[in-house]
């Protein structure tokens, strides 16, 4: 009988799948196995970083599992976003972990649809880990334990136009950059549509305010599953002021539903040739609320460092990792629910994502480095 000690890697060699698939092959060599639709790029990319791991071929969306030896794998970790449960319900029935990048809330949903069925299983399953959802929603749930009543939760994600982003994750921008959703509001829910209500607000580490807009980040649909809040939404902004503008005025003037027809290929074919900003990003969260005596104040989180993709994978790797060293844990849990703060932002800044806190800003005079796009600080 095969020893059930292999972390599976689902588009492992994909942009994000790629950092997850190397920093865990890093840690744990030979027991890594990275599988995608093409098992000769898989092999390649294994190749090319010098790591010891195993390739496989493995379509989860037309549920071609064949090549997956099921009894040697411990841990599963899903790098691409699919609405199909069956590879999930066959990982549960054989009591094997599972954790995945879901950056929509129609993806997180499906796994409370069965959440009886993980529940009575041997296993621990976390859905919709990465940034935002994953550390967004580790900020709300770390912040929320410091009131004793939270009024608002406010998230602002500043992404860099420099980045070499994946086609699957600007695919996914332009689809829902018009689209329009409900927020939790003091009113109640109300409607609303991508790249409107401008607020502005300054990043910890920046000097000046920047404005954000309102985008459908699912974490402002979980967030309140864990965490009682009377308000909550989420916001982007792109590095570039000016490419942000251009996305609301479109909006604005009633051309975003073409969003969805421009080509992602063709969209990051221009990002790449036209160089617009820099690969710096900005994940803040701010809670505000009362205090046992009932005086308002706010807390913010800041997570911030080079390269999206580079943090999103971080995150995950960090719950694969917590998933594979799991002993006791099991059922359907969310990632703030499971993770130790201190821990995972040691894990973070080891890989040059960091944290900051309302706490942190006060002490440190916060100022650019020599290194353009950067930041250092002087206590």
């Amino acid at each position: 009988m095969d020893e059930k000690d292999k972390i599976l890697v689902i588009g492992g060699y994909g942009t994000v799948g790629a950092i997850v698939s190397r920093q865990l092959a890093l840690r744990y060599p030979s027991k890594i196995i990275v599988a995608g639709r093409n098992k000769l790029k898989a092999e390649n990319f294994i190749q090319r970083k010098g790591l010891i791991a195993k390739a496989i071929s493995l379509d989860i969306e037309n549920e071609r599992f064949e090549n997956v030896n099921f009894s040697e794998i411990h841990t599963v970790v899903n790098c691409i976003e699919t609405m199909n449960i069956s590879f999930i319900l066959e990982c549960i029935q054989l009591n094997i972990n599972y954790t995945e990048v879901g950056t929509s809330f129609m993806t997180h949903k499906r796994f409370y649809e069965i959440s009886d069925y993980i529940d009575n299983a041997d296993c621990l399953v976390i859905p919709s880990v990465g940034l935002v959802p994953g550390l967004s929603n580790i900020f709300a749930f770390n912040g929320a334990k410091q009131f004793s009543e939270v009024d608002e939760i406010h998230t602002y994600v500043m992404l860099g136009l420099g980045e070499a982003h994946g086609v699957d994750s600007i695919r996914w921008i332009l689809e829902n950059a018009g689209s329009t959703f409900k927020i939790k509001t003091k009113e109640g829910s109300v409607a609303v549509k991508g790249f409107t209500r401008p607020k502005s607000t300054k990043l910890l580490n920046e000097q000046r305010e920047r404005t954000f807009y309102l985008f459908d980040f699912s974490d402002q649909h979980t967030i309140p599953l864990i965490v009682n809040t009377e308000a909550i939404d989420t916001r982007i902004a792109f590095d570039s002021k000016v490419v942000t503008y251009l996305f609301s005025l479109l909006q604005k003037v009633g051309v975003s539903k073409w969003y969805k027809n421009l080509s992602p290929k063709g969209f990051k074919k221009i990002l790449d040739l036209a160089q617009i900003g820099s690969e710096q990003f900005g994940l803040q969260t701010e809670i505000k609320g009362k205090d046992g005596l009932g005086t308002q104040w706010a807390m913010k989180y800041l997570a911030t460092g080079k390269n999206e993709a580079m943090a999103t994978a971080t995150v995950t790797a960090y719950t694969a990792e917590l998933m594979y060293l799991n002993k006791g844990l099991k059922g359907f849990k969310h990632i703030e629910e499971v993770c130790d703060f201190d821990e995972l932002k040691a894990y973070l800044e080891k890989h040059n994502i960091r944290i900051l806190n309302t706490n942190d800003h006060e002490n440190d005079t916060v100022q650019p480095s020599r290194e353009s796009g950067t930041y250092e600080t002087s206590s």
